[in-house]
């Protein structure tokens, strides 16, 4: 006779664990975890990405390129497609809003945007920037803001054992501190190292098929330098199940 016991629900139903990556720019989702949603992918997972603007008022272009200004959300959105087609996961969700724009947005709006894709594609994982966006870019804290309210919108209809796991890309004090950057305590703890040496070499590329942009190339140029190849993530405190022994965790940090 046939039993489940023993079995997760995602023996039963053959479901692989699902990502959902909600960012204010092209670019975004690369830098704050491109790594681990590199490994995901590679392991059988499914990974979507949210990108709410096109990132319009980005720089105009590195090593000879040069971008006219109304062409760079264009260029930008090509990228990143490009980036994602190469991480091997699912093409972008774009919501249209203009760079620098998102704040001017009802959070409740922007939130309800975001919350009919969480439906769509049921994640077992969020990530989102945490409460200073990292950089305290305005369109990053908007859409901190915006995917907080979606996911406790999204959680109040689900069972506990479906609800998913929210987290943020967070940097230690240390590192934070010699980088001038003014994070949350949130965005400070290490609840979750991810070894990336098997993926960071794509993750490098990734930023600099960035070729638009400065930043990327610069962050593509620090990562080269570095020894320890790791992103680190901590769970929001949005997350309302017990996280540190759920199986999309342990998934995680195995990965």
């Amino acid at each position: 006779m046939y039993s489940n016991a023993g079995l997760s629900r995602h023996d039963e139903i053959n479901k692989p664990f699902t990502w959902l990556g909600i960012f204010g720019h092209p670019d975004d989702e690369t830098s704050a975890s491109g790594g681990t949603m590199v490994k995901w992918s590679q392991r059988g997972g499914e990974v979507y990405v949210i990108t709410a603007t096109g990132g319009e008022e980005g720089t105009l272009g590195t090593g000879g390129m040069v971008v006219e200004r109304d062409n760079l959300a264009k260029v930008r959105e090509l990228e990143l497609r490009k980036n994602l087609e190469l991480y091997g996961v699912n093409p972008p969700f774009m919501l249209r809003y203009k760079d620098q724009d998102l704040d001017k947005e009802d959070p409740e709006i922007l939130s309800l945007k975001i919350l009919d894709i969480i439906h769509m594609v049921k994640p077992d994982l969020i990530i989102t920037f945490g409460p200073s966006g990292i950089s305290s870019h305005p369109d990053h804290i908007a859409i901190h803001k915006a995917s907080v309210l979606a996911f406790e919108a999204y959680v109040l209809g689900v069972c506990e054992s479906t609800t998913p796991i929210l987290i943020y890309p967070s940097i230690p004090s240390d590192v934070a501190a010699e980088y001038g950057l003014k994070l949350s305590d949130d965005e400070k703890r290490t609840d979750i190292v991810v070894d990336i040496e098997e993926t960071i070499d794509i993750k490098i590329q990734g930023l600099k098929n960035y070729r638009s942009q400065e930043d990327a190339q610069e962050f593509a140029t620090r990562l080269l330098e570095r020894s320890d190849p790791t992103e680190i993530f901590a769970v929001g405190p949005a997350t309302t199940r017990v996280w540190e022994s759920s199986e999309v965790i342990s998934y995680l940090r195995s990965l």
